[in-house]
């Protein structure tokens, strides 16, 4: 018998030096391979990792083994010490916790990730593609953690020296591909592990930096050396992004520019804008284009600053003059303050722009600053007193404002100047009047004409606020779903939206995909073919989590039917099995979906119809078309075009798949037309029937939510967690009452940045129950809310979808209908949804007022906050429904008997009054009523009795 060779290979030299953990070997060798050397340790080294992770496991067991081992035996030796009477019983009380501490127990435990470098190191040297390269130093069993809880950072040199061998072409792709994988950093996240590699590749290769937010923000996020940043090549291509990505006013929000606080960004950029490396133009246009992008203060600060350190001189101020108007009637305070500096030293600007500009300045809130524009108003008219007419309207503005001094400066300057008033401007002044107190109507009565009020005696009692006049705007129109897009009709359409982000072009990927099998396999294949090679590395995992993944693994049976991907725990199983004389597993026995607590269930339900659409397609069972692909934008499906598609099945000797079908079943709404539902009992199929049965019955009974709340925050940031359970009543569905039993829960895939997984598509999944949804959005919803994981455009998916809203949905608008200021998702989409839900009638509203009160009880949000944001939504036509959250949220609110009340309560009432004028509320508050039964003049009791009174007057009275 010949003697079989027993050579060592390529690969077993390499895992030689993973084993030692020998990098800088790893680096000599693999940049030393041929092609074919580099293809045979990349094909190997997959694999290797769960080896390698079992090893560490066992590891670190025999570590916790011997610690324990070694624990027990100091304690008998305490035990007896103590025995003996070598030490007494009180020595021995102290001395027994230090038993449980071993100093250095971490050090024999810091060796069990050794083999993660050497294993990223290589990959990258032998990997062919730059995606797969890229796929594999950021997979998940490579992170490392620090005992402090935090990402450590990898060592990026080893990685460049073998990235340098490759050519210079793939380098420089490889470089942008880690650019683009980078992702914004939320508050307290460590540092995305790719922004060092991205940062040195980038400036090795000299390619050019990709237009993406992420890497200008991990750029800025450090010191800026002048000397390094002279010579940083990424200058000239990031800088001008510095003005436009996403997150940068964040990352330098707390810069100084003060000359003891100066801080390394500001002090650099203005020293190289005066030596000329920078063009000072940039900076300056750069800082206005931001700041006339607008959004919230802290976020401009930077922008602001930089703006100041330049000092930019009139002449340079002059040809964007109507910029810097812009900004004062709707920037942040900061940013309006240096607008207005700098365009009063204007000579020569355009009176109709100069109006224009001070008539929405002194319509702002801040009494300093329309103090400052009233200045430069009195500067104007002694300049052009031809002004003072066109001006008028400003002025009778200004006397509206809640500052008496404001007010006061006001009038003091309509006497100064009305000698230049025409009549038409004094009878415009004169219409604002009534906006005035006595003492000042009067002082401006005598300057422009108009009656005299009698003012009243003097009194400690302070007067009472004018009532505004509200003109409420139309309440907002409900939105309707719209009909989808219709999914592409050939191939070639197919692979060009292969790659396309949302729910809806997923839905159409896979319903066009499953027709366009049936109908031309063989061009379906050579179109998606291309992608397969492209993107091939992402099947080399343990599970495929996004829907992505799936789609690959379709194009690739279709181009090499029958592959199995022997990866990971494959890979693992398998070789165990072989050692063995046993045969391999098939890929349906071990699969690639998440296990059902590593995946939040709606997840894995949406991942469930990915995987029978695989397995039928492997099996060549595959059915002509889809059953679940939805009918309109909200995800629900038109019941005449689910038993349609029920027809064409039957008619073609099909059988549809059965996620596909319970998914249909689950987006059918909530009323059919009993048209439909009669077409539907001449189904004859299992399917059929089973459809006609849930559309007769009334599909799926609405489940009993209920929320719990856990944890206690301490106010260092601790994470309190709201809860849910679902209980349903069995369907008869297996895959649903699967989904249904599963209960909500927080699932957080550590490196791979899913927190809860294909949350856009939740509402789609059950676009008739949007309070399961709710249910399952609830538990990413801790406090505070910068440490949630859920996107507040969620709330929108809810209010686009049907069924009954409880405290759920009301949780969830209670911690999202606020400013965030550390969240990453500061956008107006949980106001969009809460108008939405309000205008169709939906809208939860005395669930949402008890959960804003229980909220302001536990100090989360100040009464101030919560009643400022109700009455910003009640002004845009919500009034009805947000005096309804306050009049359920106000009894926890209001002082208790016996108690003083404070100022707060004294405004919370004076605004809550307002609200409830403009929604001509009815209807007496008890705690309300007790408040205004005491006895009392200040401004608290006052505004109690007024509206108490309103309250209690019949509807008859509402205008009187």
């Amino acid at each position: 018998m010949e003697a079989k060779d027993v050579r060592p290979t390529v690969w077993d030299g390499v895992r030689a030096l993973i084993d030692t953990g020998d990098v800088a070997g790893i680096v000599r060798t693999v940049t030393a391979l041929d092609d074919a050397g580099r293809r045979e340790v990349a094909r190997e080294l997959p694999g290797y990792v769960m080896v390698l992770q079992e090893r560490e496991q066992r590891s670190l067991a025999e570590h916790e083994a011997r610690l324990d081992r070694a624990r027990r035996d100091r304690q008998e030796e305490l035990l007896r010490w103590r025995d003996t009477g070598e030490i007494s019983e009180d020595q021995y009380q102290r001395a027994w916790p230090m038993t449980w501490n071993d100093h250095d127990a971490w050090e024999g435990a810091s060796g069990g990730d050794g083999w993660i470098e050497p294993m990223r190191v290589a990959g990258a040297g032998t990997i062919g593609g730059a995606v797969a390269v890229v796929t594999w130093i950021n997979r998940r069993e490579f992170e490392r953690w620090d005992l402090a809880g935090g990402r450590m950072a990898d060592e990026i040199e080893p990685l460049l020296e073998v990235i340098a061998s490759r050519p210079a072409a793939w380098q420089a792709d490889l470089a942008v591909r880690v650019a683009l994988r980078l992702r914004p950093r939320r508050r307290r996240a460590p540092r995305d592990r790719n922004l060092p590699l991205a940062l040195a590749l980038l400036r090795r290769t000299g390619a050019t930096p990709p237009a993406h937010d992420p890497l200008v923000v991990g750029w800025v996020s450090r010191d800026a050396r002048r000397d390094e940043l002279r010579a940083d090549p990424l200058l000239d291509h990031l800088l001008p992004r510095l003005f436009e990505a996403e997150g940068v006013g964040r990352a330098l929000r707390d810069e100084r520019s003060g000359p003891s606080g100066t801080t390394p960004w500001l002090r650099t950029l203005r020293a190289l804008a005066a030596e000329g490396r920078v063009p000072r133009e940039l900076l300056l246009d750069g800082c206005r284009s931001r700041l006339l992008r607008g959004g919230e203060g802290p976020d401009l600060r930077f922008f602001a600053r930089l703006h100041e350190l330049l000092d930019p001189t009139p002449a340079e101020i002059e040809p964007h003059a109507v910029d810097y108007l812009r900004l004062l009637p709707t920037a942040p305070g900061q940013v309006a303050e240096l607008s207005l500096k700098h365009v009063r030293r204007l000579d020569g600007l355009d009176p109709a722009d100069v109006v224009e500009a001070l008539e929405g300045l002194l319509f702002r809130p801040e009494g300093g600053l329309v103090r400052t524009g009233l200045a430069w108003l009195e500067e104007s008219v002694r300049r052009s007193p031809d002004l003072t007419d066109a001006l008028a309207p400003a002025l009778a503005t200004a006397f509206g404002h809640e500052a008496r001094a404001v007010r006061e400066r006001a009038v003091r300057l309509v006497v100064r100047h009305a000698a230049h008033l025409t009549p038409l401007g004094a009878e415009t002044l004169r219409g604002a009047m009534g906006t005035l107190t006595p003492d000042l109507h009067n002082r401006l009565a005598s300057a422009v004409g108009g009656e005299r009020v009698e003012e009243p005696d003097p009194t400690p009692v302070p007067e009472p606020e004018p009532e505004e006049v509200f003109v409420p705007r139309r309440p907002p129109a409900p939105r309707r779903p719209v009909p989808v897009i219709a999914p592409p009709d050939t191939p070639g359409q197919l692979a060009d939206m292969y790659s396309r982000d949302g729910w809806q072009a997923a839905e159409r990927r896979l319903s066009a995909f499953v027709r366009l099998v049936a109908r031309d396999r063989e061009s379906l294949r050579a179109a998606l073919t291309p992608l397969v090679t492209r993107d091939e590395e992402s099947l080399r995992s343990n599970e495929w989590r996004e829907h992505g993944d799936w789609m690959i693994a379709f194009a690739a049976e279709l181009a090499d039917p029958g592959r199995t991907y022997e990866t990971g725990r494959i890979a693992f199983v398998n070789r165990a099995r072989r050692e063995r004389g046993l045969a391999p597993v098939a890929y349906e026995e071990a699969g690639h979906l998440p296990e059902r607590r590593q995946a939040s269930p709606l997840h894995r339900f949406v991942l469930l119809r990915h995987a029978e659409i695989l397995n039928a397609l492997r099996a060549r069972t595959l059915p002509p078309l889809l059953l679940a692909t939805p009918s309109l934008s909200n995800g629900l499906l038109d019941p005449a075009e689910l038993v349609s598609r029920l027809e064409t099945l039957e008619a073609a000797g099909a059988t549809p798949l059965p996620a596909d079908l319970q998914q249909a079943l689950l987006r059918l709404p909530r009323r059919v037309d009993p048209a439909v539902t009669v077409r539907a009992k001449a189904l004859r199929s299992e399917a059929g029937r089973r459809a006609a049965r849930w559309m007769a019955e009334g599909g799926l009974p609405d489940p009993v939510v209920r929320v719990t709340r856990s944890g206690e925050d301490d106010g260092l940031g601790s994470r309190v967690w709201m809860a849910c359970t679902v209980q349903a009543e069995p369907t008869g569905l297996p895959l649903v009452d699967e989904l249904l039993a599963d209960q909500p829960r927080h699932v957080n895939f550590m490196g791979g940045g899913h927190l809860g997984g294909l949350m856009e598509w939740w509402a789609a999944v059950l676009p008739s129950h949007r309070e399961v949804v709710a249910a399952h959005l609830v538990p990413h919803q801790p406090v505070p809310g910068w440490s949630a994981a859920m996107d507040s455009s969620r709330l929108v998916d809810l209010a686009a979808a049907e069924g009954p809203a409880g405290r759920a949905v009301a949780v969830l608008f209670a911690h999202r209908i606020f400013p965030r200021p550390f969240a990453h998702d500061n956008g107006p989409s949980a106001s969009t949804a809460l108008r939405q839900m309000a205008a169709a009638g939906d809208l939860p509203a005395e669930e949402i007022g008890a959960e804003l009160a229980q909220r302001v009880v536990r100090g989360e949000i100040t009464p101030k906050l919560l009643v400022s944001v109700l009455e910003a939504e009640a002004a845009d036509g919500t009034y009805r429904e947000m005096w309804r959250i306050l009049a359920a949220a106000l009894p926890s609110l209001l002082p208790a008997p016996g108690s003083r009340p404070t100022p707060a309560h004294a405004d919370l009432v004076a605004r809550t009054a307002r609200i409830a004028r403009w929604a001509q509320a009815r209807g007496r508050i008890p705690a309300l009523a007790e408040l205004a039964a005491r006895k009392g003049r200040s401004h608290v009791f006052r505004h109690a009795r007024a509206l108490d009174d309103q309250l209690a007057s019949p509807i008859a009275d509402i205008d009187g």
